[in-house]
């Protein structure tokens, strides 16, 4: 039995919200309930379900997706290869990422494949030691949220074109904190927009996640610095990289060269 959890967003603020991977070789869980919603993706294996007095299964690729307080229970046959991945996420979390007052779901199963597998690589993603990666995997799982919850019955306010105004805005906040890792909550807030409706809005005027516009700048920036004689540990440091095979790696793959050999290509 292999179980993964990681919590994302602010904890004591009651913003974020748990992630968890589970590879299992049969496993039953007894009758219980959670005070959050919960999205769980099926991977391998059927499960055989059992909720508010309802018996049911899913397999794979299969989407279940409970409110809180609902009794649950079930699991896999003995010996039978189980993986799935989870979202435990609180009322209020999920409401305010949504723009919302109230949310519950109408539908306890979702026979949806692909977005099974995005909800997958995503909680990988958030998963993920790389503090950027876990990261974008919050940003990923953000925007899923909403595609989920429109899926299980939850009518998302109209969109509206936000216009440039609110991007634009989160860009200059970016830019004059590169050293630092803004929250999400931090950003919609700056903005007074919802999580989802900016992660959303931000991606359709720029075609990228902030996270990823914020990790292309220090790049850029790193050139920058390179050229002007700067080692690279200090332009990691300046930049808000982990260390300095952390701006290595980003700087590589977005430029072909390591910082190393860029800067003494400039010396030759």
């Amino acid at each position: 039995m292999a179980m993964r959890h990681a919590w994302l967003g602010g904890r004591d603020s009651g913003s974020g919200f748990e992630v968890a991977s589970a590879s299992l070789s049969g496993h039953r869980f007894e009758k219980h309930s959670h005070d959050e919603f919960v999205i769980s993706a099926n991977l391998c294996g059927r499960e055989d379900i059992w909720l508010d007095g309802r018996a049911f299964s899913a397999g794979s690729g299969d989407i279940t997706a409970y409110n809180p307080g609902q009794i649950q229970g079930g699991g896999a046959a003995d010996g039978q290869p189980w993986r799935f991945v989870s979202l435990y996420v609180p009322e209020t979390a999920l409401a305010e990422s949504l723009g919302l007052q109230r949310v519950a779901f109408d539908r306890p199963l979702l026979r949806q494949p692909a977005l099974a597998a995005e909800l997958a690589v995503a909680v990988a993603q958030a998963l993920s030691a790389d503090a950027f990666v876990s990261e974008r995997g919050e940003e990923h799982l953000t925007l899923l949220l909403g595609s989920l919850s429109q899926a299980v019955g939850t009518h998302l306010p109209p969109a509206t074109a936000l216009g440039r105004r609110p991007v634009e805005q989160l860009q200059a906040l970016l830019a004059a904190n590169l050293a630092e890792s803004l929250s999400l909550d931090a950003m919609a807030a700056q903005v007074q927009v919802s999580k989802f409706h900016l992660l959303r809005a931000f991606k359709q005027h720029t075609g990228l996640s902030p996270r990823q516009w914020a990790m292309q700048l220090r790049t850029r920036r790193a050139l920058a610095l390179l050229r002007g004689g700067q080692s690279v540990g200090e332009v990691a440091h300046a930049l808000g990289f982990a260390d300095q095979s952390h701006l290595t790696r980003y700087f590589s793959r977005a430029y072909g060269v390591s910082p190393g050999r860029y800067q003494r290509s400039l010396r030759g």
